[in-house]
């Protein structure tokens, strides 16, 4: 077999202004079906350091790729995120608690055709797909290491005519699944950048609780943000398909300290936002 491609195109994947989003919601605790103030929203996204201008035009686009929706409540615009988006939220919680997928000896994918004049269509196939934990196992081959095709597909709009999905599952030697595992997710990478993070959050809370320094929701972020952005890189793996001493396993108590060191005066922020309660 050939080796696997790679990270996709930057036309398919969730940016960083994205994860922004996401943990705006996520700190504000935001359920699935629930929404969140627009103001609330644009004031913790001027924290996490976007402009007006820039957070409304990348709520717009979120709202065109079918990651969020809105609707007016007076005139408050009024967010949530898409089902499947927060099933991947739901998903990433429960790695981060240890608790990982059982592996069923499959891959599951999506094997696409999709013409170049509905690239706008593969393209948001592809970013919703990475954000689900897809990877590409080659050019027109996204799989993933459990069943998340309804997911998926709910975040695509009507195909264009001429293109081809194709919904299959891939069974390798075990041996052969870990090595691609490997190689499609680059976990030795994953795994250095995962120290990195845990080392750098150890040392922002550390300091934290020995001065009088910043609570505030940014140096949460600070603190946390990376940490997220990384798990959400980790396609969340069956335990048989990591390397021993797997340093994702860290990240929870690393933001189960910050929450312990931050989270009263972030939670008290919230709530006079009234973005809690």
């Amino acid at each position: 077999m050939s080796r696997p491609a790679g990270p996709m195109s930057d036309a398919g994947k969730v940016t960083p202004r994205m994860a922004l989003v996401y943990f705006a919601f996520g700190a504000a605790e935001v359920a699935a079906g629930q929404a969140l103030a627009g103001p609330i929203l644009l004031r913790l996204l001027a924290d996490l350091g976007l402009s007006e201008s820039a957070a409304r035009s990348l709520l717009l686009r979120m709202r065109h790729d079918g990651l969020l929706s809105s609707e007016r409540d007076g005139r408050t615009a009024r967010y949530r995120l898409a089902h499947a988006v927060h099933a991947a939220q739901a998903r990433l919680e429960r790695q981060l608690r240890g608790q990982r997928p059982a592996w069923s000896g499959s891959f599951h994918g999506v094997l696409y055709e999709v013409p170049e004049a509905s690239r706008a269509y593969r393209d948001r196939l592809r970013r919703n797909a990475q954000l689900l934990g897809y990877a590409m196992l080659r050019p027109g081959l996204l799989i993933a290491t459990t069943d998340r095709s309804d997911e998926l597909r709910s975040l695509l709009p009507l195909q264009p005519t001429g293109c081809h999905l194709l919904w299959i599952q891939v069974t390798l030697e075990p041996d052969d699944s870990r090595r691609v595992a490997g190689e499609l997710w680059d976990l030795d990478r994953l795994a250095v950048r995962y120290r990195a993070v845990v080392a750098e959050a150890r040392e922002r809370i550390d300091r934290a609780r020995s001065e009088e320094s910043d609570h505030s929701f940014a140096a949460f972020a600070a603190a946390t943000l990376p940490l997220f952005e990384t798990a959400a890189s980790d396609p969340d793996l069956p335990a048989e398909l990591l390397p021993p001493d797997w340093p994702g396993n860290d990240v929870g108590v690393a933001i189960g300290a910050a929450l312990e060191v931050f989270g009263p005066m972030v939670g008290q922020y919230l709530a006079d936002l009234g973005a809690r309660g």
